[in-house]
């Protein structure tokens, strides 16, 4: 299970982290069908978010050219369909839960008008990404992570979370999105909800900072790791991420934290499934059951 923080207060306004987003290697290019969807050819070209089903069978790219779904096999070869729904928006934050896809960003050159311009606010899916719909926030906001806790008892609305890189600081909606708060002020580089605990996580250049108040409040967990991308793995009921200079943690059955190996280069992207991390680095989407000792790097072929 997860570690129990040993918390230390957060300075209000910290400084930006010192780790620097990388593009990853590889074409742009992508092969589509007549509708906008394919397959692409080549390794993706910047990915924003990975997340993967909890039994391990797809993995969802988010990338600076859309929403992509890869079927992984054991041995790295994976087919993909995408940009979902023909879209071309670029989801600076994402997310899916139980079957709902959230999502931030910006238009692309032939996203429907409707998405809102430069910034698309808070937008949902209910068919994985085929089809969306405005929240709120069209216009005016880009979160660039977001992160979503199940409603609190007496309440049928989700409370959905957003890292706010203009205003550094978190905003929170109880309603599922719809209105919208001030949480605290934070620069962060990656968010994650942990339902089992009914509490939040930040990436901070002070370390992995933690929320048990619906982000009113943040503190350092000083047992952790300084995790530039965090994740929680919803098999094992552990913690895992990347830190700062590019190792893979996670956390054991007695809640302690285990080093693995390096990544290669700045990593964009991560998560985790029963003991599997995936993470995209300078070698496109990479996959590891071992803490990083062995690698199997993601081939995309044709169907």
């Amino acid at each position: 299970m997860p570690p129990s923080p040993h918390r230390r207060p957060i300075a209000v306004g910290i400084a930006l982290l010192t780790a620097t987003a990388a593009l990853i290697t590889g074409c742009s290019a992508q092969a589509e069908g007549p509708d906008g969807q394919g397959s692409p050819s080549t390794q993706f070209d910047h990915i924003h978010a990975l997340t993967v089903e909890p039994e391990g069978e797809e993995l969802t790219v988010a990338t600076h050219e859309g929403i992509y779904r890869l079927e992984v096999g054991a041995d790295g070869t994976a087919t993909a369909v995408g940009p979902l729904g023909g879209l071309d928006f670029d989801p600076m934050g994402f997310t899916l839960v139980e079957g709902t896809a959230y999502a931030s960003g910006h238009p692309g050159p032939k996203t429907p008008a409707t998405f809102g311009a430069p910034n698309l606010g808070l937008i949902t899916s209910t068919d994985r990404g085929e089809t969306w719909s405005t929240v709120s926030l069209k216009d005016e906001t880009d979160f660039h992570a977001l992160a979503v806790l199940p409603a609190p008892e007496g309440s049928s609305d989700v409370r959905v979370f957003g890292l706010d890189t203009s205003t550094q600081a978190i905003r929170r909606s109880m309603d599922g999105g719809k209105t919208w708060t001030d949480g605290a002020e934070l620069v962060a580089r990656d968010l994650l909800a942990l339902p089992s605990s009914d509490s939040l996580y930040a990436t901070t250049e002070d370390g992995l900072a933690v929320s048990i108040d619906d982000a009113s409040t943040f503190a350092v967990d000083a047992a952790a790791p300084a995790l530039y991308l965090v994740g929680a793995d919803p098999v094992m009921g552990t913690l895992a991420g990347v830190d700062v200079d590019g190792a893979l943690w996670a956390t054991n059955a007695s809640g302690q934290w285990d080093k693995g190996e390096l990544v290669d280069g700045v990593p964009q992207a991560f998560t985790v499934t029963a003991g599997r991390m995936y993470v995209a680095d300078d070698r496109g989407i990479a996959m590891t059951d071992d803490l990083g000792s062995t690698w199997t790097i993601v081939e995309l072929v044709s169907d």
